[in-house]
Order: C-alpha cells, then structure tokens, then sequence
C-alpha cells in the first residue's frame, strides 16, 4: 500500500485550547525570508522551562512520541509533522493524555531545524521517513545531508539519533550518510521485528517486513570548537 493511503484518515479538528497549548506554526515563506523573525526551537521557547528534549522528525499522528511523553513525565518532546491532519490527531491524543511536556511544530523540516539551537537536543528521532530513493523524491527527502548535519549540530555530546525505516536502499543509503558525516558513532544496527512502535511499523510488520534500526552517538567534530553557537 502507497504510504499516501495511509494518511486517509478522519479526525477531529481539536479544540482551540488544545491547539494554543500544544500546536506552534512555522511558515515556510517566514523561514526563508524572515527567519530571525521566529522564535528558537528550545526547551525554554517551548515549554518555559528546561529539562532533557527530544525531537522527532516527522511525527505523524503522534502515537509514539505521546506515549513516551507520558512514560517520561521528566523529558520534553518535540514532533515536526507538516500534515494538518496528523498534527490534529497527535493533538487530540496529548490532550486526551492530559500531558504538558509534548508540543507539536507545524513546519516543512528541510526549513524550520536552522531554529533549533546548537547542541539543545537529547536525543532525536527519524522514524520511517518516506523513504526517497527515486530521483524525483530527492528533493523532498527529509533525512538529507544537510539535516544530518543539523542533527550534529543539534544534538549534545554523548547524545542519541534513531533512525528506523523498512526500506533496505534507503537504510543503507542513510546509515552510510549518517557515518560520513563525522557526527557520530554506530551505537547499535538491527534488523528486526519489534511489534510495531508507530503506525508505519505496524503496518510493515503486518506484512512480514522487518524494522531497520540505527543509533548513533553524536561525538564532537574536527573543528567544531571553532564555530560560534547559534
């Protein structure tokens, strides 16, 4: 099943309580012409307050990244979805949760990560990004170069990227990308069935197709002591 499919869905516009809560817009024309007039993607910006964040590239409905929100009541999360109805979906479910550590950042990903400052992330998550391996994809993929080299950039010493995809090119093509970089270290490599983390992977698994997993350590990079922080 094309992966468009999977994003018919019906949902419920949230209340405006809801969506002032968890919801914070980025437009794509006031990030390429305008971007100092947005505010940073941090902990303080978001949530007022500082503590462990994570962000998610793509997070869809929102399942995962409210169901470790809840597990984590001490982190903050951060998922960037550009479809309208996901984020409203991962809304209701933050608001049925009634949790205040998740917010949701509608926004092109190739676009709004230059406001997420240096080294302000935990951890940072790449679950089943629609794998673009055909040429007429490449402009739209999000986990290019140049958002790997955000993720160095973003990411803390020590720090942690996941990357899953059930595509076997793109893994490839990705893990290998992810180790030219000079950002980061392998910490773990699997091909598995792991019952299904978010909705993409329940669906693959369904039809008998193992998750890929990759995490790597972010490690400082030649020179990057020599970079003024944003």
């Amino acid at each position: 099943m094309p992966r468009l499919k999977l994003q018919r869905f019906r949902v419920k516009e949230p209340r405006p309580a809801a969506l002032a809560r968890y919801v914070r817009v980025y437009a794509s024309e006031d990030l390429y012409h305008r971007p100092e007039t947005q505010p940073p993607l941090s902990a303080r910006a978001l949530f007022g307050r500082d503590a462990p964040l994570t962000l998610e590239l793509g997070s869809g409905r929102g399942e995962f990244i409210v169901e470790q929100a809840r597990a984590q009541p001490d982190r903050l999360f951060v998922g960037i979805e550009i479809h309208w109805k996901s984020v409203w979906d991962a809304v209701n479910r933050a608001d049925a949760a009634e949790i205040d550590n998740v917010r949701f950042v509608r926004a092109d990903i190739r676009r709004v990560l230059v406001k997420v400052p240096d080294q302000a992330l935990e951890e940072a998550w790449a679950l089943f990004p629609p794998p673009a391996v055909e040429r007429k994809r490449r402009k739209k993929d999000i986990l290019s170069a140049e958002t790997v080299d955000h993720l160095g950039r973003m990411l803390r010493d020590g720090a942690r990227l996941r990357f899953v995809t059930d595509h076997a090119e793109y893994f490839a093509e990705k893990v290998a990308l992810i180790r030219q970089s000079g950002w980061f270290e392998d910490a773990a490599i699997s091909h598995e069935f792991e019952g299904g983390i978010t909705r993409f992977q329940q669906f693959w698994e369904n039809l008998d197709i193992v998750s890929r997993r990759y995490e790597a350590v972010r490690v400082p990079r030649a020179g990057e002591g020599d970079r003024p922080s944003s």
